[in-house]
């Protein structure tokens, strides 16, 4: 990671690292019908990461357990912060990466297989769209498709989210904070042409 990752990083982390705004966080990104699966009442962060050594120059995650909602397993949610400036297409491999991981140290851990939910949060300034794994996979044949892993992850593209509906959110230092992060790439661009 450069430096200025590491701040971005450094930054993530002590935010969502409060329990109440990395609460806020998933509540205001998570799709409602999902949430209704959840107990968000044991909550809690981990201190696992399930970043390979391969994924660490691109990703960081903090990850957070719940009940499920009837009671019957744990979800590990995820939140997973893209650090490239640009956009990259093979993200999906790399989240399918991170699950299986994921997967395979909680097998490690001698724990039973939890779902993991991947939200991947962009705050970079180029425009990137949701993309499944077989996105990548042009003109795949019907009897092929069963061959490419499905899963589905958050995409939480702060570029695409108006400055308005961020300030809706109840919780104004949550709100602040992403507005940080959203326009701290812009900033530092124009700092530099100012100075240039």
């Amino acid at each position: 990671m450069d430096k200025h990752t590491q701040k971005h990083d450094t930054f993530i982390r002590a935010i969502m690292g409060n329990r109440q705004i990395a609460l806020d966080y998933f509540q205001s990104c998570i799709p409602q019908n999902i949430q209704d699966l959840l107990d968000f009442s044991t909550f809690q962060q981990l201190p696992d990461t399930y970043i390979s050594k391969e994924l660490q120059k691109s990703i960081s995650d903090i990850v957070y357990t719940c009940k499920r909602a009837g009671g019957t397993g744990e979800v590990k949610i995820s939140l997973l912060v893209e650090h490239k400036s640009y956009v990259d297409k093979y993200v999906p491999i790399q989240i399918g990466s991170y699950i299986f991981s994921g997967l395979l140290k909680q097998i490690g851990n001698k724990e039973s297989p939890s779902l993991i939910i991947p939200i991947l949060l962009y705050h970079g300034k180029d425009r990137w769209e949701y993309k499944t794994l077989a996105d990548l996979f042009e003109n795949l044949e019907p009897a092929l498709q069963g061959f490419v892993p499905d899963y589905q992850y958050i995409f939480h593209n702060l570029g695409q989210i108006s400055d308005e509906e961020i300030q809706e959110l109840h919780n104004k230092f949550l709100a602040a904070s992403l507005l940080a992060m959203k326009w701290t790439r812009t900033c530092i661009t124009a700092s530099l042409f100012i100075h240039s």
